[in-house]
């Protein structure tokens, strides 16, 4: 089992990947697109993936993307708020 990753770097790993996807995430929260307990599971499934260095990779290097990587655990949820 994946060991669970530091909140506060995932937090922000969520946030980078959100605005590299065309993604604001306090709007969503503000028009009600999602919740909180949505938002908190993101950060939760970002904490267990096993590709943090190949997400980190990529947000150094790209500012926009088209769509999240297919081993990103919030995929469905930024192409679903995009």
């Amino acid at each position: 089992m994946q060991t669970l990753g530091d909140p506060r770097a995932h937090f922000w790993r969520v946030i980078k990947m959100a605005k590299a996807c065309d993604v604001d995430l306090s709007t969503a929260l503000d028009e009600n697109k999602i919740d909180i307990t949505a938002y908190a599971d993101m950060i939760t499934g970002c904490r267990g993936c096993a590709q943090v260095e190949k997400c980190d990779r990529l947000l150094e290097k790209t500012a926009q993307v088209d769509h999240a990587p297919s081993y990103c655990r919030n995929k469905e949820t930024f192409a679903t708020l995009r």
